[in-house]
């Protein structure tokens, strides 16, 4: 059952969780990695590591990025950005972390007393906060950049004030800020446009430009600890140094210009001429503080870096896609390093009925967005080109292989021994009588003319395809053009029937495995056949006008259908529906088995139901709060969440309390 919605927030984890009152489990499948914003290190042991998403998790590692757990969410929505956490160094159980929310007005400063388990906003509630720094020479000092300006607490967050003049022209949209590490007065901050500088604390201010090309968004800014003159500032035109504090700026030469939207930079604790950048365009670095050489694969986007200080050869990188990389030769060769952190962006997801161990998944970037996974999980490869995210409306898993239906209309097919994508799908007419006039004839008996049905041509299909579903004889797809059936796995499609109900525009299909009953929706009517298509009949559904009709089979007697106005159920194949009592509209997906179901919400997780839904509870684990495109039931009665940020969670079957055997029919 794949439905899908784009979600754009970045990052899946690792940990398992219960649902209430059942004594099943999820664990996770995966894939692994996602996307890392910000990583921080704890200052007194660099083996324990906080990682931050742009959906508000928080994940912690005590053994320097060897396994990660989930902690906690900041914020109250799923799209807390989170840009930093820093780790306080005198109380290393203190937490500060600075957020902004991409839909929902939130973000701000918030503070964890309890090593990142639980938080609270702190000060600059509802701002865009992208840049926090505590003061190296006064801990109880800190600065934060948002878009309206500059803030400061000098009361640990307690209280923060604004350091630059409200509504000036330029002073606005801060992405970075530094201290100077032996003047806390002295204050950098970089905005969307260009470098500051205040001396006194945020009295005045100063652009610092000269040297640097105009219209820079300034990314990020360090200062030597031991040589506060020496100053380096990323931005989107590349990387900048200056040797007398921004007073004048030279740009390295050695990243391409179409490299050199740099997002970070740090020095080597132990050598001040190694340094390392991270891009939009991969890792770089320079061991002469001058010739930079790219360190990993072109297509990663590097947002975080931490080098160990006690063994600068290892580095610990957080990327957009590739979640926790780790280099122990100062970045000779990366080892990936995402044990329990599976954060991946899924807008689609396709699984097998049959074979549960089979899955695919449509992640929300352009390329390499389709994963595939042949041994549960246990494994995950990319799928080869020919095809894009944006092309596709849904992706399946059919019995011989991966399909997806496009945004123009009929298939494609992901051909395994070519390792791409190709057009699939050819469309057959009915054949239509002819006359005894018809050039195309054959003799009879008495040497007379006649007639013959002339051969239809085939196209390949161009019907917006909505659903489809696999049965062991019969494929069948519900498209603007009406229920197609193909008998050849996909190969060639007609229209299921004749009838005119069967041609037109399809919501929805569903079929037993073994094609024998097939459930269809069609504009207002609910069409069943009994003998594999070969014939159906209708009924009307009173609810039609809810719209956005969705089918859900759980076995042959128990269907259930999601629609804008609720969820509604039919536990004799189809005859009779009843609503059910569930105080949410936004259905997604159903699943489950015997009395054991499971629902996703479009915008609140998941519920569930353990008496066959009569009652009904949400889902509170973290884990269970975002968006979920589909839930499904494997055939050992498993059942499968996906999350869009979470990756895919499975919960083994339990104690069934309902026979699963077929219906006969809807009358």
């Amino acid at each position: 059952m794949q439905m899908k919605k784009a979600f754009l927030a970045l990052a899946m984890t690792a940990s398992v969780f219960a649902l209430a009152s059942s004594a099943q489990n999820w664990r996770q499948v995966g894939p692994p990695g996602g996307t890392v914003i910000t990583l921080a290190a704890d200052p007194t042991d660099i083996s324990r590591l906080y990682l931050g998403t742009a959906d508000g998790h928080v994940f912690f590692s005590n053994d320097e990025a060897e396994h990660w757990q989930l902690l906690s969410r900041i914020g109250t929505g799923q799209d807390d950005v989170i840009t930093h956490i820093i780790v306080d160094r005198r109380n290393t159980k203190r937490l500060y972390a600075s957020t902004w929310s991409l839909y929902t007005g939130g973000g701000g400063i918030y503070r964890s007393d309890d090593g990142g388990r639980t938080w609270n906003i702190i000060g600059l509630a509802h701002e865009t906060v992208r840049a926090l720094a505590q003061s190296p020479t006064n801990p109880n000092l800190w600065v934060a950049g948002s878009l309206t300006g500059v803030y400061r607490s000098s009361d640990n967050g307690a209280t923060w004030e604004r350091i630059t003049p409200a509504g000036h022209e330029d002073l606005r949209n801060f992405d970075s800020v530094a201290f100077d590490p032996h003047d806390d007065n002295t204050i950098y901050a970089g905005t969307y446009h260009l470098p500051w500088k205040t001396t006194d604390g945020g009295k005045n201010w100063f652009p610092i430009v000269k040297g640097m090309i105009d219209d820079s968004n300034v990314m990020s800014i360090i200062v030597d600890p031991l040589n506060t003159t020496n100053v380096h500032a990323t931005a989107c035109s590349g990387i900048y140094h200056s040797m007398n504090g921004g007073t004048q700026w030279v740009k390295y030469q050695g990243i391409p210009s179409v490299f050199r939207r740099t997002q970070l930079i740090r020095m080597d604790p132990s050598n001040e001429n190694i340094l390392y950048a991270g891009t939009t365009s991969g890792l770089w670095k320079t061991v002469n503080d001058k010739d930079f050489k790219r360190m990993t694969p072109v297509n990663w986007i590097i947002n975080a870096l931490i080098i160990d200080p006690k063994n600068p050869q290892k580095l610990i990188i957080g990327t957009e896609r590739e979640g926790v990389m780790v280099s122990r030769d100062g970045g000779e060769t990366f080892a990936s390093a995402n044990n329990g952190f599976q954060h991946q962006h899924i807008s689609d997801v396709a699984m097998d009925r049959e074979h549960p161990e089979r899955a695919m998944v449509e992640l929300t970037f352009d390329t390499d967005a389709f994963l595939a996974t042949k041994d549960g999980g246990a494994s995950w490869s990319t799928l080869g080109p020919g095809l894009r995210r944006t092309e596709t409306r849904h992706i399946y898993a059919s019995p011989n292989g991966w399909w997806a239906s496009l945004t123009t209309g009929g298939w494609m097919k992901y051909e395994e021994s070519g390792h791409k994508w190709v057009r699939a799908g050819l469309y057959v007419p009915d054949a239509t009588t002819t006359t005894a006039t018809n050039t195309r004839t054959k003799k009879g008996a008495a040497g007379k003319k006649a007639a013959v049905a002339p051969k239809a041509s085939s196209v390949m299909s161009a019907y917006l395809v909505n659903d489809m579903t696999f049965g062991h004889d019969a494929w069948f797809a519900a498209t603007s053009g009406g229920v197609l059936v193909s008998k050849d796995a996909g190969a060639t499609w007609k229209s299921a029937s004749k009838d005119s109900l069967l041609r037109k525009p399809a919501q929805s299909v569903e079929a037993s495995p073994d094609g024998s009953q097939v459930w269809a929706i069609s504009e207002r009517d609910l069409l069943y056949s009994a003998d594999k298509g070969t014939t159906w009949e209708a009924k009307e559904l009173s609810f039609a006008a809810a719209g956005n009709l969705k089918l859900h089979r759980l076995d042959d007697n128990n269907l259930f259908m999601t629609t804008n106005m609720g969820l509604y159920a039919s536990h004799d194949a189809g005859r009779n529906w009843n609503r059910e009592e569930v105080r949410d509209l936004s259905f997604q997906s159903v699943a489950g088995s015997g009395n054991a179901l499971v629902v996703s919400l479009q915008k609140r997780g998941l519920i569930a139901s353990f008496d066959g839904g009569k009652t009904w509870q949400h889902l509170d684990d973290q884990l269970s709060q975002g968006f979920f495109p589909a839930v499904s039931t494997g055939r050992d009665g498993s059942v499968v969440a996906v999350s869009a940020t979470e990756g895919i969670l499975s919960m083994e079957p339990g104690a069934k309390s309902a026979s699963t055997s077929s219906g006969s029919g809807m009358k």
